[in-house]
C-alpha cells in the first residue's frame, strides 16, 4: 500500500448533493477531471459549471437504480474516450420503519442503488485500471454496517454488503497498483435524514461532509477501511465483543420510533 496518486479522471456517483458533491469538489481541488453521475441533470450541470473552472467535467444524468444503468454510464464515458482512474461509489439512500410496513418497491430501489450499482460499475471500470496499474474504488459503507440495524434493516444490510465487498477487493488488488477502500461514516450532515424520513439526534453530534471526504481521500491507498470519528470507531469495533442478540436489542432501543 502507498499514497494514492490523484491523477486522471474520477467518476463520482450521487454527485448532485451531500458527500457526492463534496467528493467532486475536493477531487477537483486535487486536479482530477470529473465524471458526475446522478439522476438530477440540472443540479449536476450547475455543479459542473462551477467546477469546470478548475478541471474538465462531464455530466452523465442516469438513475443508477435502474437495470442496465452502469452499462449506460460506461457507454457514455467510452464515447468520450474517458479513462476512469478513481471510482467513487457514493450514490445511495436509506429507508426507515418497520420492515413489513416499508413500501417494498422503495426497498428494492434502494438495494439496486446501494448494492447492484456499485458492483456493476466496479465491473465496468476495474479491469482497465488493473491493465494501467493505477486506480482506486471507494465504496460507501456506514457504521450501520457493523451491527444489526432494526428499523433500518435493509439499509444496514446494504452497507454491510459494501463494507465486505470493499475489503475483499482490497485484498484481491494488493500488488496490482489498484486499491479499494470502504468509507463508513457515522451521522453526517447530508440529506439522508430527509430521504429516510427520520429525525436523528446522535450523541456527539454530526460530522460534516468536508471532514468525512477529506479523511477518506487522505486514507485512500493506505488502508482497506476508514471510519470517521473516534466515537464511531469505538461503536463499530465494540460490536465485535458484544453478543449479537444484545447488539440487535440495543440498536432497536436507540432507533425505535418515538411516536
Amino acid at each position: 500500500m502507498g499514497k494514492f496518486k490523484f491523477e486522471g479522471t474520477a467518476l463520482v456517483t450521487g454527485a448532485s448533493s451531500g458527500l457526492g458533491e463534496e467528493f467532486a469538489r475536493q477531487l477537483a481541488n486535487r486536479g482530477m477531471d470529473l465524471v458526475l453521475v446522478a439522476r438530477s441533470e440540472d443540479k449536476l450541470k450547475k455543479l459542473a459549471a462551477d467546477l469546470g473552472k478548475q478541471v474538465k467535467v462531464t455530466v452523465v444524468a442516469q438513475d443508477l437504480s435502474k437495470p442496465g444503468a452502469a452499462i449506460a454510464v460506461k457507454k457514455a464515458t467510452d464515447a468520450q474516450g474517458i479513462q476512469v482512474s478513481l471510482l467513487v461509489n457514493n450514490a445511495g439512500f436509506g429507508t426507515y420503519g418497520l420492515f413489513h410496513e416499508i413500501e417494498p418497491a422503495k426497498e428494492h430501489e434502494m438495494t439496486m442503488l446501494n448494492c447492484v450499482a456499485p458492483v456493476d460499475l466496479s465491473h465496468a471500470y476495474l479491469g482497465a485500471m488493473i491493465e494501467r496499474k493505477h486506480g482506486g474504488i471507494i465504496f460507501l459503507g456506514s457504521v450501520a454496517a457493523y451491527q444489526p440495524t432494526p428499523y433500518f434493516a435493509t439499509y444496514g444490510a446494504t452497507k454491510a454488503f459494501n463494507l465486505l465487498l470493499a475489503e475483499a477487493l482490497w485484498a484481491e488488488l494488493e500488488g496490482t497498483g489498484v486499491t479499494a477502500m470502504a468509507l463508513s461514516p457515522g451521522y453526517t450532515k447530508t440529506k439522508f435524514q430527509e430521504t429516510a424520513d427520520v429525525e436523528l439526534k446522535p450523541p456527539g453530534g454530526f460530522k460534516t461532509a468536508d471532514e468525512v471526504v477529506s479523511l477518506a481521500l487522505r486514507k485512500l491507498g493506505k488502508t482497506l477501511s476508514v471510519i470517521p470519528g473516534k466515537r464511531n470507531n469505538l461503536t463499530a469495533w465494540s460490536i465485535r465483543f458484544t453478543p449479537r442478540a444484545m447488539a440487535a436489542r440495543v440498536a432497536r432501543a436507540i432507533s425505535k420510533p418515538r411516536t
